[in-house]
């Protein structure tokens, strides 16, 4: 029964919702329906009294310095893949609006990509992990319930870059369980999107200028 009722759970909250959202096409919409989310997630991890951090989150360990040269090696894969595939929006971003720019590449960590690794990360793996027996099909799940939550942008570069990072961020957490060490990854990975050019893909751009 336990198994049952957080399937459906799965289901609704990673599934449905982001479907619901699709039509909205809105940034508030969205970023209002992840912080309401992030803050319920939280309120569940404290009354099971789990950890979201931990003093040892904050040592530069070898997990942080994996995720450093991890992000060397995505940095330069996703400017070739940016320059190839549309050289036009090609570091757009910095050079038409810096200081919009620069503003993104502070706020993002924060507002962004820190709640979604509450949700999609500590929470699910807290939660869910007990379901799934194989840690690798764990992973493989979670990347791709990160990657569908994208879905609202419709856009098949975003699924692609979502999954694949996702897979990434799912495989770090799953060894070193660091909500802040995943975050931080997660907010290199994004801020180097929006550098590249790609940031025009994965954002509802409403009177916002990204090349």
């Amino acid at each position: 029964m336990v198994k049952i009722t957080k399937s459906l759970e799965i289901f609704i909250f990673f599934i449905i919702v982001p479907i619901i959202l699709i039509p909205t096409k809105s940034n508030i919409a969205m970023f209002s329906t992840l912080t309401a989310v992030a803050i319920i997630c939280v309120c569940y991890l404290k009354y099971k009294k789990l950890k979201l951090i931990n003093l040892k989150d904050f040592k530069f360990d070898k997990y942080l310095k994996i995720i450093f040269y991890k992000s060397v090696v995505v940095i330069i894969l996703t400017l070739i893949f940016s320059y190839f595939f549309d050289s036009s929006k090609f570091l757009s971003f910095p050079r038409t609006n810096f200081f919009l720019w620069l503003i993104v590449m502070i706020l993002y960590p924060v507002l962004s990509a820190f709640p979604q690794e509450i949700v999609y990360r500590s929470f699910f793996f807290k939660r869910y992990g007990n379901l799934f027996k194989n840690k690798k099909i764990l992973v493989l799940v979670n990347a791709f319930l990160f990657s569908f939550a994208h879905i609202i942008y419709l856009n098949p570069i975003v699924i692609l870059f979502t999954f694949i990072g996702g897979l990434i961020m799912a495989e770090s957490y799953s060894k070193h369980n660091s909500l802040i060490k995943v975050s931080i990854e997660h907010g290199l990975y994004g801020d180097i999107v929006f550098t590249s050019g790609l940031g025009a893909y994965f954002y509802h751009a409403q009177g916002l200028t990204f090349g």
